[in-house]
């Protein structure tokens, strides 16, 4: 059964089905929330459960307004439909078929996956990338695996030729070059090289292949 089907079904009205417990009670109000359905009273299905009592029965009446909830099960069964078997069962097979359903999804999947296999992820924090091992998809945060290094291809005869007060290089994201007393902090997209002291490099390096995010590149012991 795809999600599809199954809300159009809930669409239909004249239905209701027996839950045995606070769960399975969520679940049918979350499949209505996906189908567009509110209580009788206009609330969204999730945002008002007042059972306390189980089992009990959720249903849509033909007439009905929304979705209304009956402990006793007064429901007339030869005029509305017991779905309770066919929802658990639709509900189980979609569970064990879940599947992205757009790009957003599809990246959190990624996400979840390289934090599964030890895979470094990373979160933006206010435009600063922090190391996380934790998703929260309903807070809207930019989530990335940590970008691999990418040095910049500076031999020792080079650095020789740069003032070894200087001990790193970066490049920013307009492939410029810059040598830095100290190594500088990136944050919203760019260096804080005002941070540092620093100069822009009079030499020519290779950026081909360099991402400027993961180019800070030290000066050798030694040189």
């Amino acid at each position: 059964m795809t999600n599809e089907q199954f809300i159009e079904r809930l669409k239909l009205k004249n239905w209701y089905v027996t839950c045995q417990n606070k769960q399975e009670s969520n679940l049918v109000l979350q499949a209505c929330d996906d189908a567009g359905i509110t209580w009788a009273g206009g609330e969204k299905a999730t945002e008002w459960c007042p059972f306390e009592t189980y089992p009990l029965d959720i249903g849509f009446y033909k007439d009905g307004k929304g979705i209304t909830q009956d402990y006793y099960n007064l429901y007339e069964k030869e005029e509305v439909e017991n779905l309770t078997d066919w929802f658990f069962k639709a509900i189980k097979n979609n569970d064990s078929k879940l599947t992205p359903q757009n790009a957003e999804q599809g990246h959190l999947v990624q996400m979840l996956l390289a934090i599964m296999q030890k895979i470094p992820v990373e979160v933006n924090f206010g435009g600063e990338w922090t190391t996380s091992t934790i998703l929260f998809p309903s807070m809207g945060y930019e989530y990335r695996i940590k970008p691999t290094p990418t040095p910049i291809p500076v031999s020792r005869k080079t650095w020789k030729k740069i003032n070894k007060e200087f001990r790193f290089i970066v490049m920013d994201k307009n492939k410029h070059f810059y040598h830095c007393k100290n190594a500088p902090k990136s944050s919203d997209k760019t260096w804080l090289l005002s941070e540092v002291d620093h100069v822009k490099s009079p030499l020519i390096f290779d950026s081909n292949g360099i991402n400027w995010e993961t180019s800070l590149t030290e000066r050798p012991e030694g040189v």
